[in-house]
């Protein structure tokens, strides 16, 4: 597990432990729809995959960014707060709990790691309202990460996850 240092303070160096209960049912249908590997080998998320109507992977300047388009969404949050500290904490808790669900069904003998990233930064119309994204894509040794120095990423609380990282997390 990585996270830069705008994610380390902003959870205390301490990730909650995540709950299927904080999954929204429109993300928890998501991941428990599954993966698959397309014909140019991307590992998508199906239900992702199958509303994707985008550029297909050749457009893209790799698989590894593919992979993190179709797969990314903003985490939903019109029933939060408008601002302030519970609206980050259940932004983050439903991020994280998300992640996880949806790496603890990808598939085990993926012949490269798939990776989760958890990002919270300033967004919206007037730019101040704190929103949330999460995204997978794999990690292959013959291309670049998607996210190399992850402290360079300093706009926004930035984690990345592994299956093995959930393992942990869910122990507690």
């Amino acid at each position: 597990m990585r996270m830069n240092d705008r994610m380390s303070r902003l959870t205390g160096g301490h990730l909650p432990v995540p709950r299927v209960d904080d999954v929204p049912t429109v993300y928890r249908a998501i991941a428990e729809q599954g993966w698959f590997v397309d014909e140019g080998g991307a590992c998508l998320l199906s239900a992702l995959k199958a509303g994707h109507t985008g550029e297909d992977s050749d457009a893209f300047e790799d698989v590894v960014h593919f992979e993190a388009t179709v797969n990314g969404r903003g985490m939903m949050d019109y029933d939060l707060p408008a601002s302030g500290p519970d609206r980050q904490r259940l932004l983050l808790r439903r991020s994280l709990a998300y992640a996880c669900l949806a790496l603890h069904s990808a598939p085990n003998d993926s012949p490269h790691p798939i990776l989760g990233y958890v990002s919270l930064s300033e967004g919206g119309l007037s730019g101040n309202t704190l929103t949330a994204n999460v995204t997978f894509c794999t990690s292959r040794p013959d291309l670049p990460p998607y996210v190399d120095d992850i402290d360079a990423c300093s706009e926004e609380a930035l984690l990345e996850l592994s299956r093995a990282d959930i393992v942990c997390l869910l122990k507690g």
